[in-house]
């Protein structure tokens, strides 16, 4: 884990106090709404995730965290 990385985890672990936010979280921490997310994941694109059982998708936040150090130094 690069110390970006690492630094973005530790606040977004601040902010939400769990290792992992819901699609509903996630929409909210990046603003994108829950069917961007939906397509985003079918289309293989995004940040990483977990799915669990039928349809349960959950973010880890340090895929959030690699997620967006990737994207903010690729803009």
């Amino acid at each position: 884990m690069s110390s970006e990385e690492k630094i973005t985890f530790e606040a977004l672990y601040a902010k939400h106090k769990k290792i992992a936010i819901s699609k509903k979280e996630m929409s909210r921490e990046t603003g994108l709404s829950i069917s961007t997310l939906d397509r985003l994941r079918r289309a293989g694109k995004g940040c990483g995730y977990i799915q669990q059982g039928q349809g349960d998708v959950s973010y880890p936040l340090l895929e959030l965290a690699k997620y967006y150090t990737q994207t903010i130094q690729t803009l």
